[in-house]
């Protein structure tokens, strides 16, 4: 077996090891080593990247020889790299499977070969969507080590040792392709970030806070799981009762599941019919689109067939009438039967897809709650305020920086891709609207407060909510801002709090009418605060301007979103300059005008110390660096981008709606393993 083989794949462990055993070392030998083991990890996570930029190709999702986009000779799905347990490793070959053999729950034997166990599997991997997030956490983890070190007096073993542990539990909810596995990191970043808040808060309420921020999400994440499971059972597997003979496209149809419906001899249109449950994401999302287009598919056959027989029955009509006088009534009554039969199959597969549809929208409702609280989305951000005001200005930063993209991550991982009808439905029409509220709400919000830490938490709904926009876009431009986005917002936003934390260690408040003239007083402070604010309201060159645009591109698609969508455009639009507005007006006041502070607090220093010092300086610095060469991150998406924009674009067809103009589709009859291929369906299946 090749060692190097092995390298990867220890990595995607390390990610998620590594900050357990530095919880674990710096319980038990104290938070001296809590700077070493954060830049331990760091290094971990660089070489991660490094493997993962080298493993994704990035010409916009031809991922390898099988992969012929929409149209190709397989499902589109994610597939995640570098998986413990892929068991190529074995055979040493370098071909992944994007799948493993370590199983943590077996709920029944396997089916058979190709098919997928019904089991909860221990399936971790990394792809364009994942790599950037678990990067960001890693870097935000040893920004909040930094910035901790030398102010948390009180236990500080027990509080570096809970960061780690949130660290753990966030990049294992990104590294997830198991739904129960993710729902299980997910549920568990809320333990640490309930002792984090409640015993080392600045405030007097601090244990209020942290039983509201605990409770709130865990009652939203609850209705999430509900919908989990309700994904789950909704779409087992599909398997075919027969498989369709030998082609010599498909040489060989019984060393896979067959999704495909078609003929019999006879002419019969024979259907999948359920397999077994399965918790892979990537199954579940090729499983969900095979059965949308079967629903789909059989009710385009049975409304063709439907249209043949009402011909048929006009045409023995005629006859009667142009006939004798005793005319022959049997041909009328074939006609009569064959008509009433089509039509009770035509209701039958309509009535089957409306089934489907409505599913989907309770399943999208649940999915969404918890993913809204996490967030948050307005208005399940009530729990915000308090949290981030009673928090560690560390955890805050983290809570904004971090924990927020789970959200909005769940929404891109789990809601489009398992319930893509819904998606593109209601999505925007509900959630984009929500967005463009949060948008112009948290901006002047953020005008309204005199508390920093609060203007930069109501700055941080007001710049999520564009990326919700974003995210229901479901176009390429769109999916793409928003993916980058969530990098851009969570370095820029963790730098503002970060440095923010600078001025409440010195002087002990966040009232903003305390503070006046701080340029001249901390010139290296005002430089970086000055920068960070920049790429916070998106001005070129940096960071966030990137993002931006490629949001309010998606947004603008006629092809997609309009006329809706060019409203949102406006409302996102108006968001940027009501940043700028309230961001300005705070650095007027704060950096400018007549020197004001606060006395300092006793035992500290108004310099900044070296580990201090590098805290601020590495979230400033990559605000730069993505705002002058965003070009990596957006090349390692766009394989990713492409399989959820297709997802989207299979039910929009369904829909009866155009698909997307960027993705190119051709006219003629899909042939993928979830999109069936005609059999009678006549034109109507065609164009299906």
């Amino acid at each position: 077996m090749d060692t190097f083989q092995l390298i990867p794949p220890a990595l995607v462990l390390a990610a998620v090891g590594v900050p357990l055993l530095a919880a674990l070392l710096v319980a038990l030998l104290g938070a001296r080593l809590a700077g070493l083991l954060a830049a331990a990890q760091l290094v971990v996570t660089t070489l991660l990247v490094v493997f993962t930029l080298g493993a994704v190709n990035v010409r916009g999702g031809e991922r390898g020889p099988h992969r012929e986009g929409l149209r190709g000779s397989a499902a589109m799905t994610f597939e995640p790299n570098f998986v413990p347990g892929d068991p190529t490793l074995a055979n040493n070959e370098f071909a992944q499977t994007h799948g493993t053999t370590w199983g943590l729950l077996s709920l029944g034997p396997v089916p058979g070969p190709g098919v997928p166990a019904p089991e909860v599997q221990f399936f971790l991997g990394v792809d364009g969507l994942n790599v950037w997030l678990v990067a960001l956490t890693s870097v935000m983890t040893l920004v909040a080590v930094l910035i901790s070190l030398g102010r948390v007096r009180e236990r500080p073993a027990a509080y570096f040792a809970w960061l780690f542990a949130l660290q753990a539990a966030v990049t294992g909810a990104f590294l997830s392709f198991d739904i129960v596995l993710f729902y299980v990191f997910f549920e568990l970043t809320l333990v640490p970030a309930f002792f984090l808040i409640g015993n080392w808060g600045p405030g007097r309420g601090r244990r209020d806070a942290a039983k509201l921020f605990f409770l709130y999400t865990l009652f939203g994440s609850l209705f999430t799981l509900v919908g989990l499971v309700g994904v789950v059972l909704a779409n087992p597997t599909p398997l075919h009762p027969t498989p369709p003979p030998p082609t010599a496209r498909d040489p060989k149809p019984t060393a896979r599941p067959h999704y495909r419906a078609f003929t019999d001899p006879a002419g019969e249109l024979r259907l999948p019919t359920e397999g077994p449950l399965t918790y892979s994401i990537p199954q579940l999302m090729r499983n969900a689109s095979a059965w949308g287009n079967v629903r789909g598919y059989r009710a385009r056959v049975a409304a063709d067939r439907l249209a043949e027989a009402d011909a048929g029955l006009a045409a023995a009509n005629a006859r009667l009438a142009a006939g004798p006088a005793t005319p022959d009534l049997s041909l009328q009554a074939a006609a009569e039967k064959a008509q009433s039969l089509a039509a009770a199959e035509a209701a039958t597969a309509i009535a089957e897809v409306t089934r489907g549809r409505r599913l989907q929208v309770w399943l999208f409702v649940l999915l969404v709650a918890g993913f809204a609280v996490k967030t948050p989305i307005v208005p399940f951000h009530t729990w915000l305020p308090t949290t981030y005001s009673e928090a560690p200005i560390a955890v805050t930063m983290l809570l904004a920086a971090v924990l927020s993209k789970l959200g909005t991550y769940g929404i891109l991982r789990v809601v489009v891709p398992l319930v893509p009808d819904a998606a593109t439905a209601y999505g925007l029409e509900v959630l984009g609207v929500l967005g463009a509220i949060g948008v112009v709400y948290g901006a002047f919000c953020a005008f309204g407060q005199r508390n920093l830490r609060l203007l930069a938490a109501y700055s941080s709904v007001s710049h999520l909510g564009l990326l919700v926009m974003a995210l229901f876009s479901l176009n390429t431009e769109g999916l793409t801002g928003a993916s980058l986005h969530m990098v851009n917002h969570g370095l820029a936003t963790g730098a503002m709090f970060a440095l923010l934390g600078f001025l409440e260690a010195r002087h002990g408040t966040m009232d903003m009418s305390q503070y006046g003239g701080l340029i001249g007083r901390y010139p290296g402070f005002a430089f970086l605060f000055v920068l960070v604010c920049l790429a916070n309201v998106g001005l070129p060159f940096l960071n966030n301007f990137v993002s931006e645009m490629l949001i309010l591109a998606g947004l603008f698609d006629p092809s997609v979103v309009s006329p809706l969508g060019y409203g949102l455009a406006v409302a996102g639009a108006s968001g940027i300059f009501l940043s700028a507005w309230y961001t300005f007006t705070m650095l007027r006041r704060v950096l400018f005008g007549p020197p004001i502070a606060p006395p300092l607090r006793e035992g500290v220093t108004p310099a900044m110390a070296l580990p201090e010092a590098l805290g601020y300086l590495i979230p400033a610095a990559l605000c730069v660096v993505l705002g002058l060469y965003p070009q990596p991150v957006l090349d390692s998406v766009k394989g990713d981008v492409a399989v959820v924009a297709q997802q989207a674009d299979l039910a929009r067809m369904r829909q009866g709606l155009p698909p997307s103009t960027r993705l190119h589709l051709p006219p003629e009859s899909p042939t993928t393993d979830d999109a069936p291929p005609p059999g009678r369906g006549g034109p109507g299946a065609a164009r299906w």
